[in-house]
């Protein structure tokens, strides 16, 4: 789509000309809108003019990604306020891991993105679906101004309870393997009596 391309290019004239004759919300076979091609590229002009023609800002991809997401993950501090100011959902999350636009602020070391989310009111504690929150995946990435930022605002990492998955799993595993060792042994021995009884 020719509105898309010159979005992603950041042909801002192209895209005046372009904008009346194309529906400016179409999407192409990723889902992604003019908009999110735009967030995503870092091109401001091009974002502020699709959201003044109609633009939706809560559009998302067959990911689950808005414009907001793409913007945060890439840093573009200028359009997440632009996008957040044209009322974006700062809580939505990727169907993949259930990322945040925050915890892809936060992984990426995009300190100014993060404090704007947090400013506008992004939940700060939010996990994706592996129970990781801005703060731990921010550690884990090793953005120190991000970790240090979030742990000032009051951020938590990772429930208590998740520290333990792997040994509790560990642990899942050797109980049932030495179940059936148990069964077996139950089996071998029931077996022996019907010897015997014979």
């Amino acid at each position: 789509m020719e509105l898309m391309r010159r979005c992603c290019e950041g042909d801002i004239e192209a895209v005046k000309e372009i904008i009346a004759q194309e529906e400016i919300n179409a999407a192409d076979a990723n889902g992604r809108t003019a908009l999110i091609e735009a967030a995503w590229s870092g091109h401001l002009a091009i974002v502020k003019l699709l959201l003044s023609r109609g633009a939706e800002v809560n559009s998302a991809d067959k990911s689950g990604f808005t414009a907001l997401m793409r913007a945060a993950e890439e840093g573009y501090s200028s359009i997440a306020s632009t996008l957040v100011k044209s009322g974006a959902q700062l809580n939505c999350c990727g169907k993949v891991r259930g990322t945040t636009p925050l915890i892809l602020a936060a992984e990426n070391g995009h300190l100014k993105t993060v404090e704007i989310l947090i400013n506008a009111g992004a939940d700060i504690n939010k996990c994706d679906i592996f129970e990781q929150t801005a703060l731990s995946k921010a550690s884990e990435a090793e953005k120190q101004p991000v970790v240090e930022f979030l742990q000032s605002k009051g951020a938590r990492g990772k429930p208590e309870r998740s520290s333990f998955s792997y040994a509790d799993r560990e642990s899942r595993t050797i109980s049932k393997t030495a179940l059936l060792h148990l069964s077996a042994a139950s089996i071998d021995s029931d077996d022996d009596e019907d010897i015997y009884a014979n």
